[in-house]
């Protein structure tokens, strides 16, 4: 099966046996292959460029090789992460007698993503950061089918039901949730006003992925991935939402509605996450909601026109997540008075990575 996505693969080049000069702008990710960057964003998406880069590299290190897996997978397919510059891992047909291997470090923030410098000593500039040592790691398995690969771009890497799976088992639930929000996202393309069409393609995925789980029945950290898989939402418009969703849950509160319609002096509106029946609205804004000053303006008339239609709003930006018990505390206090929450915290979905 052949999957195409609009994302394009970094140019990944192999310097064993280059008869031509490697460009200095040129990265080493792995022994013998270099990256020639392109991407000249922020930070965090020069290390998805890294990544994706990373991923195709490891495909090309040695024999065996069988699919790209886990959280490089998510990016191949077009989802997102909690942590912008992941492990590496692959699937190989044999038993490995090396694991897990140390790829060289990146430095991002710059012009573009740039390689260390062989001198320790040689300052970043301002802008730049130390990217965290990624391990590439080696997984062999023996239940894996040939319905449970499939190529995008002309790289093999898990499929989505099985990348969701995957996640869901291994990784820390925080990050499982925003990766398994993204992957729904990716499968249903949720369409506000063919909400029918979506919810039946996310019910299709979850059966799918709840039949796998099922057939794990000594597999540590099942029943964790069959809870979280209860949790997860299509309808999460961006990683940032779905942290700040999981910030709430593991806390106790109960499920939110995700993009619930609501109409206010005759304008119709989304919500990222409401409890409709206190008329609580808890909005996520992220760094691309506000690239304007006409944006900023109209959602503070949105705001107005919800809080006269008795809605009781708060806003998070991202700063704000790091500060989970912050978050916890204001979404309390904006709760409406007499309201009484009986919070029965999720206290295995706190498990997490550090955040970027």
């Amino acid at each position: 099966m052949t999957v195409h996505v609009s994302a394009v693969l970094p140019a990944v080049v192999s310097t064993t046996g280059c008869l031509g000069a490697v460009p200095e702008t040129a990265v080493p990710i792995m022994r013998g292959q270099v990256l020639l960057p392109q991407v000249s964003a922020g930070h965090w998406a020069q290390k998805r460029e890294v990544t994706l880069a990373r991923a195709v590299a490891a495909l090309h290190a040695g024999t065996g090789t069988i699919a790209i897996a886990y959280e490089a997978a998510v990016l191949i397919h077009g989802g997102s992460l909690r942590r912008f510059e992941p492990d590496i891992d692959v699937v190989l047909s044999y038993r490995p007698r090396l694991t897990t291997t140390a790829l060289p470090r990146v430095i991002y923030g710059g012009t573009l993503a740039r390689r260390v410098p062989r001198c320790e000593r040689v300052p970043l500039e301002r802008a730049e950061r130390l990217g965290r040592q990624v391990q590439l790691r080696r997984h062999y398995r023996e239940d894996l089918s040939e319905h449970d690969i499939v190529t995008i771009n002309g790289v093999p890497v898990t499929s989505l039901a099985r990348t969701l799976t995957d996640c869901l088992l291994d990784l820390p639930p925080a990050d499982a949730l925003v990766a398994g929000d993204s992957l729904l996202r990716v499968h249903c393309r949720p369409d506000r006003w063919r909400s029918r069409d979506t919810n039946a393609l996310w019910q299709e995925l979850v059966a799918d992925v709840e039949e796998r789980l099922s057939s794990y029945r000594h597999r540590n950290g099942r029943v964790r991935a069959q809870s979280l898989l209860k949790l997860l939402s299509p309808w999460a418009e961006s990683p940032g939402e779905s942290e700040l969703r999981r910030i709430l849950l593991a806390a106790g509160f109960p499920l939110p509605e995700l993009q619930h319609r609501v109409v206010a002096e005759n304008n119709e509106y989304f919500l990222d996450l409401s409890w409709p029946d206190i008329m609580l609205d808890v909005e996520f804004d992220g760094a691309l909601k506000y690239a304007g000053d006409d944006v900023v303006f109209q959602e503070g008339i949105r705001q107005d026109r919800l809080k006269r239609a008795g809605w009781h709003v708060v806003r998070f930006k991202t700063p704000a997540l790091r500060e989970p018990d912050s978050v916890v505390r204001q979404v309390l206090d904006a709760s409406p008075q007499g309201r009484m929450w009986v919070l029965q915290p999720r206290a295995w979905m706190n498990t997490m990575s550090p955040l970027p």
